[in-house]
């Protein structure tokens, strides 16, 4: 099953989808319901689509110091504009890049049958933690084969 189109202005489902040409040239958008009506786009003899774009362009919430890039800029273009925006603009990208890349950092692929190195951290500190509460919950045996594990896997991140 195919996505859903998005609307062109709120990112919801988009349920009308208007065509306009003028001197030949094409411009489609996409709306949901609750963005269509407040452009007038049910009401076809006030509804111009210029009008309704220009009204429902939300205000820019936040603007890059240093090269005036605005959040709408990176939502318009999909990308940043100079190095200091992933300052400005690195919360609000935290959750579309934990959706792409499905990690909050870049660590790069791996070829098939290998583990990932974020893997081997990640499973690292939580054999360590286990081995602290296995030694304060006196279970000697599950400690020591975390232990064993952990240099297992600190071996396998040495090479």
């Amino acid at each position: 099953m195919s996505k859903p189109i998005q609307c062109s202005l709120c990112e919801e489902a988009a349920t009308v989808h208007l065509s306009q040409v003028v001197h030949g040239k094409v411009t489609k958008v996409h709306l949901c319901e609750a963005c269509a009506q407040k452009g007038g786009a049910t009401d076809p003899a006030v509804f111009q689509l210029a009008d309704a774009l220009a009204a429902a362009t939300p205000a820019p919430t936040l603007t890059c110091p240093h090269c005036g890039y605005t959040d709408l800029d990176l939502r318009k273009r999909g990308r940043l504009g100079c190095p200091a925006c992933w300052e400005t603009f690195g919360e609000a990208l935290d959750g579309l890049l934990l959706k792409v890349q499905h990690e909050p950092a870049h660590v790069g692929r791996a070829p098939a049958g290998v583990v990932p190195l974020a893997q081997l951290r990640r499973r690292l500190d939580a054999a360590r933690l286990e081995m602290t509460a296995a030694v304060t919950g006196e279970d000697f045996e599950a400690a020591a084969r975390l232990r064993d594990e952990i240099a297992a896997l600190e071996r396998q991140l040495a090479s």
